[in-house]
């Protein structure tokens, strides 16, 4: 597994307090009852800081699951 792939799960889990073996592209708020509206804000924080990005206000609007996570990340420069 790539190093920014395991960086990003082990981010995830943490923030969301889930096993990382829980997490894959697929997901998201809809299927993970921990990711609500604050840790969402909490990730985005805790991403912009561990991968050194600044995300846009439409970027973290539109992100809804782990795999577009991955998208913008790559858009900022980060190799998965």
């Amino acid at each position: 597994m790539n190093s920014n792939n395991q960086k990003l799960i082990k981010l995830i889990a943490s923030v969301l307090n889930i096993d990382e073996n829980l997490i894959n592209d697929e997901t998201s708020p809809k299927n993970t009852e921990s990711w609500d509206s604050f840790n969402a804000l909490v990730m985005v924080s805790e991403l912009e800081s561990q991968f050194e990005v600044q995300f846009s206000i439409d970027e973290v609007y539109s992100v809804s699951n782990v795999k577009e996570i991955k998208d913008a990340l790559i858009k900022h420069g980060t190799i998965f």
